[in-house]
């Protein structure tokens, strides 16, 4: 390991893990935490590390050398570990956010809210950074879907909403360069896929890719909120169906700047979709 490291917080993770990867690939020193590292794979030229960003305990230690710092959303007192971490040194870090802390409707629930407060306590510390902005991800499908594409039949609430899906490599990739260059560090930047697309849009190009019909169930509000997944806070999948009832179909933002940072065009969802397939 250099005596100069990116330490990627949330290692374990979708997003994080990818970013630990991104980083190794182009031959920077990584080191990637996680608050338990049994089993937590880790590429070469990166270093695995036990942190828990709510008790920084071994903060000092994890970020001795750290040059940079990818910071993974993580509800709670942030204050002890941002503050050793501007102790450490850390020149730059780079914040995952979510839209939802600006957008209409989400921005004054409690995503919005619970982002609002992480963004605020890294910009308390001093520490300089960039809020970065993923449109919505295409993991979510996986997530949300996963059981009723097996089945052929997708439920969900106001299948009109539209979205603008995003590649998780895209996000990985834009996170590196902004860990390791800084021509495009800024306050903040915002990331989408290259399109809008529909709620029932996105599970037709499911089952394009999977060759197989899939049908979607419109539910109202009331049933999607009664079949809610029990991992999912009420009051945050509450402020998701406020935002598709709201927004309805009108387009979902679209943005250049993946093409912009890493000089290809965004990867488009059916990429996505057939890079991770054999996830259903």
């Amino acid at each position: 390991m250099s005596d100069h490291h990116v330490l990627v917080t949330g290692a374990r993770g979708n997003i994080g893990s990818r970013v630990v990867r991104a980083l190794a690939a182009a031959g920077h020193a990584v080191r990637a935490s996680a608050r338990d590292t049994a089993g937590l794979a880790v590429p070469d030229g990166a270093e695995a590390v036990r942190l828990d960003l709510l008790d920084p305990t071994g903060a000092e230690a994890a970020l001795d050398g750290a040059r940079a710092l990818f910071l993974y959303p993580t509800f709670g007192d942030l204050t002890g570990f941002l503050d050793a971490a501007v102790k450490a040194g850390v020149e730059h870090a780079v914040l995952l956010s979510s839209p939802a802390a600006y957008e209409p409707v989400e921005h004054d629930g409690p995503i919005g809210a619970a982002h609002q407060a992480i963004e605020r306590a890294v910009r308390d510390s001093g520490l300089a950074h960039t809020v970065l902005y993923p449109s919505w991800l295409g993991s979510n499908v996986f997530r949300d879907w996963a059981d009723g594409v097996r089945a052929g039949r997708v439920s969900i609430a106001f299948p009109e909403w539209r979205i603008n899906p995003i590649h998780l490599g895209d996000v990985a990739e834009v996170a590196a360069e902004l860990l390791t260059r800084d021509r495009f560090r800024g306050r903040r930047l915002d990331i989408t896929g290259p399109a809008s697309l529909s709620q029932r849009e996105a599970v037709d190009a499911i089952a394009a890719e999977l060759g197989r019909p899939v049908e979607v169930e419109e539910l109202t509000r009331g049933e999607a909120l009664a079949g809610r997944p029990a991992w999912f806070p009420e009051a945050m999948f509450d402020s998701l169906l406020s935002a598709a009832e709201t927004l309805g179909d009108t387009p979902a933002p679209v943005t250049n700047n993946v093409e912009r940072v890493l000089g290809r065009p965004a990867r488009t969802f059916a990429q996505w979709l057939r890079d991770e397939r054999d996830s259903f």
